[in-house]
């Protein structure tokens, strides 16, 4: 018999996936006119029509409805997964040099042709995905070709770890790195990057179970617990120098408590005994910090905390609450501890009480300590505001309570 409060996370999840969020995606984010899905719709569901289609946006609703057509076995979402699959193939591979443009504009033309690390990861974790979802296994070649291109061009065998942008030919630049790079200027690597590659190559490794892929993904597990993890304060570093030595203080929760539940998944996935063992402990820690540090009475997480000048960052993204979710179920089901349980909980009810947009559907973006949306964060769609964090959430709270049956 399932525990009561996990029953509830079940229900809750359950509703607010296949009430609310893909309904969202489906009705006001289909582009009939120039084919894929809008790169900007407003927070009433109207498309911005002249509106850019970034990279990370089209993976990762490839991933969100090819996910959903594997879990959930409904024939409408392997419809919209195969639309994405589609326009992504045509539109975001670079066919002269490899890989995936960054930015299309809205009919679909390169404007910014950048190999961004991040960004092919997701495309990895995409095609990935897709062909474990459906078999197809031109996907899981093409996430090959990409992932040989990083490990050609990004990868640093010195300090074994991957730099952050390429130009288009993937040639690097240390003058033109970008969005992951904190403003000192002296980072090459960061932690955002390799949380999110550990997730693509471990995506990888569940339709190519090669033995070079396992030492591949055995070694981006490494790279997170020795290198990224901090084991005197249980949080992640986020930006290193090539040797990685670190180059700031901040912790980013949000971040810490994804890399816990993803880093087990990765241990999980791998089947190596030593491996979960080392990753286990870490991962229990770093949940028990952000539970200690960044919870709040409301049952929110805060975004980011600088222990050197003792800033907090108080708002409340969506993507952060949605992590926290899973992070700390992920932590019950590993430790046994209620806390935990009911930490996911109670965010949940968070999210559900302010973060969820009861009027016009999908999630509110960025939220202040009050609950109002704050200003500049209005539209409920756009390069970096999609369907992943909290559709991903659904997913495992489903397939958690679905597996334990």
């Amino acid at each position: 018999m399932q525990d009561a409060k996990f029953t509830q996370l079940y229900q809750m999840a359950k509703k607010e996936l296949l009430e609310d969020i893909l309904p969202f995606w489906m009705e006001h984010d289909v582009d009939e006119e120039n084919g894929g899905f809008y790169g900007v719709v407003t927070r009433e569901g109207e498309p911005v029509k002249e509106g850019t289609k970034c990279l990370v946006l089209n993976a990762r609703i490839v991933w969100t409805f090819t996910s959903a057509y594997r879990i959930l076995k409904d024939e409408k979402y392997l419809a919209l997964a195969k639309r994405a699959y589609d326009y992504f193939l045509a539109h975001f591979i670079d066919k002269q040099f490899g890989g995936c443009y960054f930015m299309l504009d809205s009919k679909g033309n390169p404007v910014d042709d950048k190999k961004f690390v991040y960004g092919q990861a997701f495309a990895i974790y995409a095609l990935s995905e897709y062909c474990r979802a459906t078999g197809d296994t031109a996907a899981r070649d093409q996430a090959v070709a990409i992932m040989e291109l990083l490990e050609k061009h990004a990868y640093d065998p010195a300090h074994p770890g991957y730099i952050e942008i390429l130009d288009r030919d993937w040639t690097y630049n240390p003058g033109k790195q970008g969005s992951n790079i904190n403003p000192e200027g002296e980072s090459t690597k960061t932690m955002n990057t390799h949380l999110h590659l550990i997730e693509a190559y471990t995506c990888l490794l569940r339709v190519l179970p090669t033995q070079e892929q396992k030492a591949k993904v055995r070694q981006h597990l490494n790279i997170m617990l020795d290198k990224v993890y901090d084991k005197d304060i249980h949080h992640f570093k986020m930006f290193f120098r090539d040797d990685w030595s670190a180059t700031s203080p901040e912790i980013s929760y949000g971040h810490d408590i994804e890399g816990t539940w993803l880093m087990m998944e990765t241990a999980e996935v791998l089947g190596e005994k030593d491996m979960e063992e080392k990753a286990a402990p870490l991962c229990l820690k770093m949940a028990e910090a952000c539970l200690n540090e960044a919870i709040l009475p409301d049952g929110s997480m805060i975004y980011e905390y600088n222990p050197v000048t003792r800033e907090i960052e108080t708002r409340r993204s969506w993507w952060v609450q949605a992590e926290t979710v899973v992070g700390f179920l992920n932590a019950w089901q590993m430790s046994g501890e209620e806390r935990f349980l009911d930490a996911s909980l109670e965010c949940f009810k968070y999210i559900d009480r302010f973060v969820v947009d009861h009027e016009y559907g999908e999630w509110f973006t960025m939220l202040g300590d009050s609950g109002a949306v704050l200003s500049g964060y209005e539209s409920k769609i756009d390069g970096w505001k999609c369907p992943y964090h909290n559709a991903r959430m659904c997913f495992e709270i489903i397939e958690r309570y679905e597996n334990k049956a």
